[in-house]
């Protein structure tokens, strides 16, 4: 269907649809589509400001349910069909999002970063500041876990494994990380392996490397923390390396600094917006393609059109990085 505007588009037991205007106090939830953690945090302001103005608790069907834990408007429930179907059949009527309003190559972003509520609710620059909601046990936890690195400057590198034109190589990370520990700093890696919940084209099994490095100053925490231990540990950090994937999503609900690593997305778009400002406390690295940005702008799903190793074509530098890193570290005040 063709849409000149953002419309609210819900689901109920027969068909996805425009909302009528007499439907609001039927609304029961909301169906997030897709299955990427960025996505799913993106989310919660238009979810929760969404329950806070119908002012009754709303049920969050979604791939990712521990995103929205510990918000006490909303029940989230995984999302699947054998329960899903019974509950609309039940009188449930659901808010789908997000909803394609155009045809444009930054569609996805431009909806959740910049204009996630349109057609929903109308979000005010405050409401712009994704937060994820932690709680004091996941606070001492990040602090137990961070503990063996003592004082100093701590640096989170989350060396993920992705798409080929999405994935930093290996060796750059080591690169990177041994780089950061002659410098002094701390360095911590973090991440999991992440499987792919409904067998799609565009979420392929997500992963992370083992660097293989012994240092005392190293600590190797992938696959020891939940998703809101992780936000903690980056908030107890200096700074958060990370290339553009759920981590940076996690990274942008705290105040540290972020160094974000971009290949086939625009590094215009950032989503950790403070004041109204997106990009805030934000260095996107990158090193732009000969041609082209290859995923948004060649219009392919992860397919370079440059010739050669496919990998290579926008990676970042390893010394871009670790200047970007140390830009942060300078300006951190002295204890």
């Amino acid at each position: 269907m063709e849409t000149p505007q953002p419309i609210c588009m819900v689901r109920d037991s027969k068909e996805v649809r425009p909302l009528r205007s007499e439907e609001q106090d039927r609304v029961t939830g909301f169906l997030l589509c897709g299955e990427g953690y960025g996505d799913m945090i993106c989310m919660i302001p238009t979810v929760e400001k969404t329950a806070r103005q119908l002012g009754r608790t709303l049920d969050v069907w979604t791939k990712r349910p521990e995103v929205f834990a510990n918000i006490s408007s909303l029940h989230p429930r995984m999302s699947d069909d054998s329960a899903l179907d019974p509950y609309l059949a039940k009188g449930g009527l659901l808010i789908v999002c997000p909803v394609r309003f155009d045809k444009t190559a930054k569609w996805n972003q431009a909806h959740l970063a910049v204009r996630p509520a349109e057609g929903i609710v109308q979000l005010d620059d405050a409401d712009k500041e994704v937060r994820l909601y932690t709680t004091v046990a996941d606070r001492g936890t990040a602090a137990r876990l961070l503990e063996p690195l003592g004082a100093g400057p701590k640096v989170v590198i989350h060396p993920n494994r992705n798409r080929p034109v999405r994935t930093w190589p290996s060796e750059r990370w080591r690169e990177l990380a041994l780089g950061l520990l002659e410098r002094g700093a701390g360095v911590v890696a973090v991440g999991r392996d992440v499987p792919n919940l409904a067998d799609t084209e565009e979420n392929v099994p997500k992963g992370v490397f083992d660097l293989g490095i012994a240092h005392d100053r190293f600590l190797d925490l992938t696959g020891r923390t939940s998703l809101h231990e992780l936000s903690e540990v980056i908030a107890a950090s200096d700074v958060a390396v990370t290339f553009d994937s759920g981590v940076l999503h996690v990274a942008n609900c705290t105040e540290t600094p972020v160094v974000a690593l971009f290949s086939d997305n625009d590094p215009d778009f950032f989503t950790r917006i403070r004041a109204g400002k997106p990009g805030a406390g934000t260095v996107a690295v990158h090193r732009p393609c000969p041609t082209q940005f290859c995923q948004t702008w060649h219009g392919a799903w992860s397919e370079c059109l440059q010739e050669g190793d496919r990998r290579m074509c926008c990676l970042p530098g390893v010394e871009q990085v670790l200047e970007a890193v140390m830009g942060f570290l300078r300006d951190q005040p002295s204890p």
